[in-house]
């Protein structure tokens, strides 16, 4: 039976990560026709396509999804290997990947163990709930920050902290006087919801829904950091758990009495990665800072 080659398939692992034939180059030392190469042969020699070629980069094809999810351990695992080795060193160099949904609670925690380990590179993205999941439980990031995170028996997780879900008031808005409002005192006003999988449009659809409430949005927008900027400019009022960001400036945090409950933040990874050097380390140093485990 024929066989894809072990650089065939660390080549492909590279460039599925990374999202560029360049950036895997680099990744790998190697030349980025090198890369090419590669994935050309691993494609031509099973007849199959992987990826598909964009003006931002590659994407992977449904077939290249599928192949990923079975061969990232192996990159995992020569990661892995390489900081194992390298713990000797006492965690003066190494990589950890981080996706997480918001970046006030992320880079809280990221400064903090920038202190105690400086010489660790650190990658980070944000993305919405379901994004930050995926790159989790598909290996292109060791751990994550988010709110609810999943359980289960293949996930660790702990909690951060707790927080609410608040209004985004622009400050020349009356409601900006209040100390707190109700849900049915947004009818009628210009409100920004977020579209995609945001778990903050989860938790505001299940509050309106337990209270037989339906609210219109005059837009849906992408990401917090555009709903925020949007009710800064006074464009309408929007919604966000309340240490998502630390931005102050155009806006007021009011409290929703309607949702009185708070939601963890956690910090969670695949069991398999606990061991792991650098993530054991972030894992320890989160926990220095007051963090409990969840089963």
């Amino acid at each position: 039976m024929k066989r894809p080659t072990s650089s065939q398939i660390r080549a492909f692992n590279e460039v599925a990560a990374t999202g560029s034939f360049s950036a895997a180059a680099r990744a790998l030392g190697l030349s980025q026709p090198a890369i090419t190469s590669q994935i050309k042969a691993l494609e031509e020699g099973f007849s199959v396509r992987l990826f598909e070629r964009t003006a931002s980069g590659s994407e992977l094809t449904t077939l290249g999804h599928r192949l990923f999810q079975r061969t990232a351990a192996q990159r995992e695992v020569e990661r892995d290997a390489a900081e194992i080795l390298l713990t000797a060193r006492a965690l003066e160099v190494g990589e950890l990947s981080i996706a997480a949904g918001a970046p006030g609670p992320a880079m809280e925690q990221v400064a903090r163990f920038r202190q105690r380990y400086p010489g660790i590179k650190i990658d980070i993205s944000f993305g919405n709930w379901q994004e930050v999941v995926t790159a989790i439980r598909e290996r292109r990031a060791d751990l994550g920050i988010l709110t609810a995170a999943p359980s289960g028996s293949e996930m660790f997780r702990t909690p951060l902290l707790y927080q609410s879900l608040v209004a985004l008031v622009p400050q020349a808005h009356p409601f900006a006087k209040r100390a707190s409002l109700r849900l049915a005192d947004l009818s009628g006003q210009a409100l920004l919801f977020r579209s995609g999988r945001s778990q903050t449009q989860r938790e505001l659809n299940a509050a309106l829904k337990a209270r037989g409430l339906s609210l219109t949005p005059l837009f849906w927008l992408e990401s917090r950091e555009a709903v925020f900027e949007a009710a800064a400019q006074g464009v309408g009022i929007g919604f966000m758990f309340n240490a998502a960001s630390l931005r102050e400036g155009g806006i007021v945090r009011v409290p929703i009495l309607d949702i009185p409950e708070t939601f963890p933040e956690h910090l969670f990874c695949l069991r398999t990665k606990m061991d792991t050097p650098t993530v054991s380390a972030f894992l320890e140093t989160a926990g220095r800072a007051g963090t409990s485990t969840e089963a």
